[in-house]
């Protein structure tokens, strides 16, 4: 039993701990950010040091206990500063408010197939490899279950390695909330204040269930942010400065996204397409030399290498499932053959394809050409895509009416339209290849609809004195939709499970996922015995003697 007091207690300080780590990184990185962006960096600090220190030891109660002292060392320092007490108070508020998100009993439809499997892998065992060759689900390693198995600590146990989607929850809404009311102050009254708005109310409605997170959502998250970045970077003056800046936060905020899922490498286009909108600045006097060393730069580069290297250890791919970059000769690797039909069967399943209770019959017809497509739309579109565009019209229509004036503004011409094209492209990418809403359709039609709106609503923006309250009323609305959803859920949860969180706030854990455990103990066992590797190696023979 885990008593809800205690968690949050247990949750607030891993709060602080991002905090703290957040500040490490900038200050190795030189980088100056917000309260919610040192969230955010901290969050990816933390995940570099979880893969790094898992080469060496499991993530057991010491080696967390150790690694949040240290994060909490470092926010007290900073917490010294009278500004940041300032911000904190924010901080806390959204926190607090956000907490009922992770109280839950079903979590998300995958946990218990491998993401809480997997996370325990990282606590019993140091580094892995060939992980992929005991489950298809450990193939596909996400940061978030590195950063999840920090969260193992004394008296709360595994209560809290569920709720690492929170933590990008809490400080994207900071940024975003940051962002706005800045913009207000400094009566900027323009389009990245209403994409500000727009991406806000969208996470705190549409992502309000934490459980549906999955590996997934807190990336798209990630690329509203990444939009606001690219889209107030290049409207901006171009000079080295501006560059620089969005540069710095640009590099660390797709480094963040792709580590949640390798698929998200696509959208380090955005930074060729970033040098290409800052060319004269780059190629003025070898600025771009500058740039290629700066250390978040290095930072981008090492953290990539980490993150294809524990694919490529878990698989033999450096990208799975891209049987191009697979390597076939190391005893763990899985065969090409095996990672072109797991392909085959991803995009099988995001074109409605197959699901749990049925497979189409003739794969390779169903997939070429647009075939696929009126099963799609029968199976797929409506009722998940029409749902989901009803609730985003629903956002796009109330901000418009609070918002709008029908006298229309003369402002300066925006640049958008390279990066509009890009969404565009990535959205056809998406729908031609894997058009499941979890796989980018939610981020990229939302910002489809959200950058040309925000745009039409800065020439009609009503500015008159209420305003700010009138956005002010709009985030809270967002924040009361996210708690009496929420609140549904658990009374929904009491009548199925009889799960109450003032007596039991932990959600339930199925004993069948024990199995690849004690596999896992049997390899070690095994390893122990041998004496010939420093890591379990798991190729298909050994799975065969240990089963």
């Amino acid at each position: 039993m885990t008593n809800i007091l205690a968690l949050y207690l247990g949750y607030i300080l891993i709060l602080f701990s991002i905090i703290g780590f957040g500040s490490l990184s900038s200050k190795i990185l030189s980088v100056r950010l917000s309260i919610g962006e040192l969230g955010l960096s901290g969050i990816l600090f933390m995940t570099i040091l979880s893969y790094l220190t898992n080469l060496f030891v499991p993530h057991g109660f010491i080696h967390n206990s150790l690694f949040l002292t240290l994060g909490l060392l470092a926010f007290f320092l900073i917490l010294k500063k009278k500004l940041f007490q300032k911000k904190i108070k924010l901080t806390l508020l959204v926190s607090s408010i956000l907490f009922i998100g992770i109280l839950m009993y079903k979590t998300h439809d995958d946990f218990f197939y491998y993401h809480f499997p997997y996370t325990i892998s990282l606590i019993e065992f140091k580094k892995i490899f060939g992980l992929g060759n005991l489950e298809h689900g450990f193939r596909t390693p996400s940061s978030i279950f590195y950063f999840n198995s920090l969260f193992y600590l004394p008296f709360l146990e595994k209560s809290l390695i569920h709720s690492g989607a929170v933590y990008f929850l809490i400080f994207s809404n900071i940024f975003f909330i940051q962002k706005i009311f800045n913009q207000l102050k400094n009566k900027r009254f323009d389009f990245i204040l209403i994409l500000s708005l727009l991406s806000l109310l969208f996470i705190n409605t549409i992502f309000h269930r934490l459980a549906e997170h999955g590996t997934d959502r807190s990336a798209l998250i990630l690329i509203f942010i990444l939009a606001i970045y690219y889209l107030e970077g290049t409207n901006k003056k171009l000079n080295e400065t501006n560059f620089k800046h969005y540069y710095q936060k640009i590099s660390i905020t797709i480094l963040l996204i792709i580590s949640l899922k390798s698929f998200y490498l696509i959208y380090t286009i955005l930074i060729l397409i970033l040098f290409f909108e800052f060319r004269k600045i780059l190629f003025k006097e070898s600025f771009y030399k500058k740039i290629f060393f700066e250390r978040v730069s290095y930072y981008f580069l090492i953290g990539s290498a980490i993150f294809i290297f524990t694919t490529f250890s878990n698989s033999g791919c450096l990208i799975y499932p891209a049987s191009f970059t697979c390597i076939d000769s190391f005893s763990w690797s899985i065969p090409k053959k095996e990672v072109i039909e797991m392909k085959t069967w991803y995009e099988l399943w995001s074109k409605a394809g197959a699901s749990p209770t049925y497979r189409i019959d003739d794969v390779q017809f169903y997939l070429s050409g647009l075939n696929w497509f009126p099963n799609w739309m029968q199976n797929h579109f409506f009722n998940k895509i029409s749902d989901f565009l009803l609730s985003l019209f629903l956002i796009v229509i109330i901000s418009s009416i609070y918002l709008v004036k029908f006298k229309k503004i003369k402002l300066t011409e925006k640049k958008f339209y390279l990066f509009y094209a890009t969404i565009i492209l990535l959205l056809l990418e998406w729908f031609l290849n894997h058009p499941a809403l979890r796989y980018g359709g939610f981020t990229l039609i939302a910002l489809s609809i959200f950058i040309p709106l925000s745009i039409f609503i800065e020439r009609r923006l009503n500015l008159n004195l209420k305003l700010e309250k009138k956005i002010t009323f709009l985030i809270f609305i967002s924040f009361t939709i996210f708690s009496l959803k929420n609140i549904d859920r658990i009374f929904k949860e009491f009548d199925k499970y009889n799960y109450n969180p003032l007596i039991n706030a932990h959600y339930f854990i199925n004993d069948n996922t024990q199995h690849f455990n004690e596999l896992l103990f049997k390899a070690e066992k095994k390893r122990n015995i041998d004496g010939k590797e420093f890591y379990i190696v798991l190729d298909k023979n050994l799975i065969k003697k240990i089963q």
